[in-house]
């Protein structure tokens, strides 16, 4: 018996090969939902719905005893937004009930929203927790927490306003860079780092809306995946990062004026692309 996969209500063209488990199955299937923008949110196995408890046993199924995987997803920036919401509703109860801040943090930790940053903003986690996603909440940074998830959430309700906004942002950045080389040079110290910074974060907000343009870049033909842009622009921004670790000036003044500037340019443009260029409006469904 071949186990009959369904989508969001189409029949999926998925060939199982080596898979022996649901478990085995649902990996792939995750992964390949993840890259088109979206994550699973409710699975049915022959008409019955999963519960949590049952997860373990249901994934250890054999998928020759299955005649039916009824697959439901929604797009990445809900699941997002959602989750950047459920933080700051418990980073301001944590604010508010200084004598309950022990009980807050473990429940938070225990909630689907903990789950789902710890894979995919491990960033925002480590920041609220010190520096660590084991450590506790961060009174001295909280406030920075919550003005980051705050933003990021305003991002995550509409992804590709966020990712057009950006535009004047990364070109500033960009132009900045080429400057570097000089600062280096002169002992202007200060000022590079500067520019490092800011062009790092930049390229990083950049980075972190990918997951969520993916849904909006599904009505194109020819969806912008991971390329050869990025692999030479991983391949170059790590080799800047040891020159200019390493102090050498020449070298991290070459990388940047020549090789990163020019590349984040070149992704952006390729990204926009794929967009609507019409003012983007849509609502994502968050219930």
């Amino acid at each position: 018996m071949i186990m009959t996969i369904i989508i969001d209500g189409t029949v999926a063209d998925i060939t199982l090969e080596n898979e022996k488990t649901l478990g085995d199955a649902l990996l792939g299937i995750e992964k390949w939902v993840d890259e088109s923008g979206f994550c699973l949110s409710r699975i049915s196995v022959d008409g019955a719905d999963t519960e949590a408890r049952g997860m373990e046993a249901l994934f250890a199924r054999n998928i020759d005893d299955i005649k039916t995987l009824d697959i439901v997803t929604r797009p990445f920036a809900a699941f997002y937004g959602e989750a950047l919401f459920e933080l700051i509703e418990t980073l301001n109860l944590w604010n508010e009930e200084a004598g309950k801040r022990e009980l807050i943090e473990a429940e938070y930790k225990k909630s689907p929203s903990y789950s789902f940053l710890s894979k995919h903003d491990k960033e925002l986690l480590r920041l609220l927790c010190g520096g660590t996603l084991n450590g506790g909440f961060s009174g001295e940074d909280m406030e920075k927490t919550l003005a980051t998830a705050r933003a990021r959430s305003l991002e995550a309700e509409n992804p590709v306003a966020a990712f057009l906004g950006l535009e004047n942002k990364l070109n500033e950045e960009s132009a900045k860079l080429l400057d570097l080389p000089l600062d280096l040079q002169t002992g202007n110290d200060k000022r590079a780092a500067r520019t490092v910074e800011d062009f790092s974060n930049a390229t990083q907000n950049m980075l972190r809306l990918m997951p969520s343009l993916q849904y909006a870049m599904l009505k194109k033909a020819d969806v912008f995946a991971d390329s050869i842009l990025f692999d030479e622009f991983k391949s170059a921004l790590k080799e800047f990062a040891e020159a200019y670790e390493n102090k050498d000036m020449v070298l991290s003044g070459d990388l940047a004026e020549y090789e990163l500037a020019p590349r984040v340019k070149e992704i952006y443009a390729a990204l926009k692309k794929k967009l609507p260029m019409q003012e983007f409006n849509q609502e994502l469904n968050y219930v």
